[in-house]
């Protein structure tokens, strides 16, 4: 498209600049298969470096080759890059548990998922490591339900059942308590009350839920 310019001697050019532009080239990423103390079986888990590596497979360990492996992917990501890692699987391989069940295989969270357990319990096992290895044999669990921390029996609870009687499931309850807390050469009285609800009124007995950090001074 021809231009009226009203200087003389300006001459007008289009240049592409884009012509020797700089493509920014993404890393490379490197696989590996091996047989990982730990983690998910089967399935290709994004590693970026020697603490996902650690966080995700575990250690290196001296059985089946294990840290000739374990050696390779921490060499690779020390100069850059990142893997897919996979963990290999094994007929032998099971999942340290608790239960009575002669042995449960899951192979990681998918598999889990595709097996039904997220709508359905494993039978005759409470809990199971989320992938199979020996390092789920030194899991310990600590389960605590949420019954009541107090079950007062003796109590006539006709006039309760009936409907007579204030005291209902949701009841605030509170208990006196007088203590002595030793301390750094002194000491400290613990003087009030501790607050709880009533959760069940059954036959000759009221349940009793203590409420956490909830002391109330006298």
């Amino acid at each position: 498209m021809p231009l009226n310019l009203a200087s003389p001697g300006v001459l007008i050019r289009e240049v592409d600049l884009t012509v020797g532009r700089i493509d920014p080239v993404s890393p490379s990423v490197g696989a590996l298969a091996a047989p990982f103390a730990q983690g998910p079986v089967g399935e290709p888990t994004l590693i970026e470096s020697e603490n996902d590596l650690l966080n995700t497979f575990g250690k290196p360990y001296n059985v089946d080759n294990h840290y000739e492996h374990w050696m390779v992917a921490s060499s690779y990501l020390a100069y850059g890059g990142s893997l897919q890692v996979v963990r290999t699987d094994d007929d032998d391989m099971k999942n340290g548990m608790i239960g009575t069940a002669s042995s449960v295989k899951i192979r990681s969270i998918q598999h889990y998922n595709e097996l039904g357990y997220a709508e359905s319990t494993i039978t005759d096992v409470t809990f199971a490591a989320k992938n199979p290895g020996t390092w789920g044999n030194s899991l310990r669990v600590a389960m605590i339900d949420g019954l009541a921390d107090q079950v007062l029996t003796g109590i006539d609870t006709t006039s309760i059942n009936s409907g007579t009687s204030n005291i209902v499931v949701g009841t605030g309850v509170t208990q006196a308590i007088s203590a002595t807390l030793p301390g750094s050469g002194t000491t400290t009285v613990l003087d009030g009350y501790l607050k709880g609800v009533v959760t069940e009124v059954g036959v000759s007995q009221v349940s009793n839920k203590m409420l956490p950090n909830c002391i109330l001074k006298s």
